[in-house]
């Protein structure tokens, strides 16, 4: 027998049951509370089967001399957890080493054991999306299962869902290649690949993960732009492109309806599903003013101004960007006029490479219309963002990072349309 604080155990007696051999009082001191705790908190950490070493705490006598006889052995710096395990087990204190802290008084924890069992999940959705697409052809595919693990697109996803996931936009991408001649329906699509309809809506995993994979193939275009780019439309009848005063020159039923509205004053919304089914066509040269936003068009009916006035109604969709092609194709003048801050430039910059001609979008006339707005006591907004390049006229990237200062179309409107009207 030895003179510690408990009895060491018979070799030929067999340990009870856990629950049936009580704990000694030595190892339920308070003064035991740093081992305890701290070999809890690792088993919290990595995981109840992971053992290792904890650093043995500053202990009072009677800690230290229970510890001594549990181990069998003086005071060390650090404690070997496998051997504080073998102990407890030995003197029936519990099943295993969690078993034992429990009846200690040091159960685990519930949130610790929540985020092992995350990180589990976590580590086994990431290994079943990159498993998944070792197979794809795409350079960029690891790049993809990537970003969109950064996205937090896996959350709360096991291996199987990351893999049904990673399934569902390679499935989509295949059938983007195959039909994508006159576009195709989001909806639609969804519906025939996914059996819901709303399977692809904006902000869902499905549709957020495909936008990163479009992105990666196409290039970095907002998600409007990449869907439509990819052929996928959200329908051929919304975003349709609005219009006052186009002169057609063919006698279509599309032709009859826009001179129709014309006649009676009014703007027109013309749809992608008409200018599909009725292309447009114009006489050579006709000047064509695209604007940011659909206030100037409305502005145009009102004074029946003899001009063309589309509104590409922010970044243009699939309507606009079609009827500028006809427009272009019949060798219209195009020119487009936009917001002064770095979205609004930024779309003048797509509409500049899409062959439009910028109107009233040089240095000076954003320099006047800053003067203009200080004359007239306007407190304008500032853009914390760069405009990025403006290759029509250098001089504006440097106004306009200079001043950061933001002009809406609207309030240089008069002075648009009516030069534009002047002009042409």
């Amino acid at each position: 027998m030895t003179s510690g604080p408990f009895p060491e155990p018979s070799p030929r007696s067999t340990a009870a049951p856990a629950a049936s051999r009580p704990v000694p009082e030595s190892l339920l001191a308070s003064g035991m509370e740093p081992v305890w705790s701290a070999a809890r908190q690792r088993l919290d950490r990595f995981g109840p089967l992971r053992r290792g070493t904890i650093s043995c705490p500053p202990l009072d006598p009677a800690s230290a001399l229970a510890i001594e006889s549990l181990l069998g052995r003086t005071s060390a710096r650090r404690l070997d957890l496998e051997q504080v395990e073998a102990a407890l087990v030995a003197r029936g204190i519990g099943a295993d080493l969690c078993d034992a802290l429990t009846r200690l008084g040091y159960p685990p924890s519930a949130e610790a054991a929540q985020r092992r069992s995350d990180r589990t999940r976590a580590q086994e959705a990431r290994a079943a999306l990159h498993d998944a697409v070792a197979a794809w052809d795409e350079p960029w595919a690891v790049e993809w299962a990537d970003s969109i693990a950064g996205a937090g697109l896996l959350r709360d996803l096991d291996g199987d869902s990351a893999a049904c996931l990673t399934a569902d936009v390679r499935r989509l991408l295949d059938h983007v290649d195959r039909d994508r001649s006159e576009g195709i329906s989001r909806t639609e699509t969804a519906a025939a690949l996914y059996g819901s309809a709303h399977a692809l809506d904006a902000g869902t995993r499905r549709a957020s993960a495909v936008t990163h994979a479009l992105r990666h193939r196409i290039g970095p275009l907002d998600e409007r732009e990449l869907w439509e780019a990819a052929g996928i439309l959200p329908d051929r009848v919304s975003a349709p492109a609005l219009v006052w005063c186009l002169p057609v020159a063919g006698s279509s039923a599309l032709d009859v309806q826009i001179r129709f509205a014309l006649h009676a004053g009014l703007p027109l919304h013309i749809s992608l599903f008409a200018l599909r089914k009725h292309p447009i066509s114009v006489d050579a040269g006709t000047p064509v003013l695209v604007v940011e936003n659909p206030r100037l068009v409305e502005a145009a009916a009102e004074r029946s101004l003899p001009v063309c006035v589309i509104s590409s109604n922010g970044n243009p969709s699939t309507a606009v960007t079609t009827l500028l092609r006809q427009l272009q194709q019949a060798e219209a003048s195009l020119w487009y006029h936009g917001d002064f801050d770095s979205p609004g430039i930024a779309i003048c910059r797509r509409m500049h490479e899409f062959a439009c001609s910028p109107w009233m979008m040089d240095a000076p006339d954003y320099v006047g219309a800053i003067r203009q707005a200080r004359e007239s006591d306007v407190q304008l907004m500032s853009d914390p963002k760069e405009c990025g390049p403006t290759p029509w006229d250098p001089k504006l990237q440097a106004a306009f990072d200079h001043h950061r200062l933001i002009i809406h179309e609207e309030f240089v409107l008069d002075g648009v349309l009516n030069r534009f009207s002047r002009v042409n």
